[in-house]
């Protein structure tokens, strides 16, 4: 009995997980969270550094409406920045997901191009690139 029911809960979740992922048409958009470099060349002990959080937000590239789509379950406040090829900032804003579980970040004024979408989230920064083709 505790094998089945241990099963049938496995392919709940990943049930669950391929009809979240459906729902949202598009290119995933894949994030990993940035290092600050050590600095200084102190001897002695040092602490190692603090695992950053993990970011469980689902964003996706929607080319046809040009924009990105955010979906965020935990209710965070992420401030955000696109970076052009030239490291230039060409959008940003700070979305809240308390009221609303999903977002939508519109990419109407940028041209064709590869991007760097940098999400801030408790004081951790998480990158990831995405392109606008013809």
């Amino acid at each position: 009995m505790k094998t089945s029911l241990k099963f049938f809960v496995i392919v709940l979740a990943l049930f669950m997980q391929v009809s979240i992922v459906c729902a949202y048409e598009g290119t995933p958009v894949y994030l990993y969270s940035l290092r600050t470099p050590k600095t200084g060349n102190i001897a002695g002990p040092r602490r190692t550094a603090a695992k950053p959080r993990p970011l469980y937000m689902d964003i996706f590239l929607d080319e046809d409406n040009r924009c990105l789509n955010l979906s965020d379950p935990e209710g965070n406040t992420i401030t955000y920045y696109i970076y052009n090829e030239d490291e230039q900032v060409v959008a940003s804003g700070t979305i809240s997901f308390a009221e609303q579980e999903t977002a939508t970040i519109s990419l109407e004024t940028l041209g064709y191009g590869l991007y760097t979408l940098n999400i801030i989230l408790d004081d951790t920064t998480y990158s990831g690139d995405f392109g606008l083709e013809e």
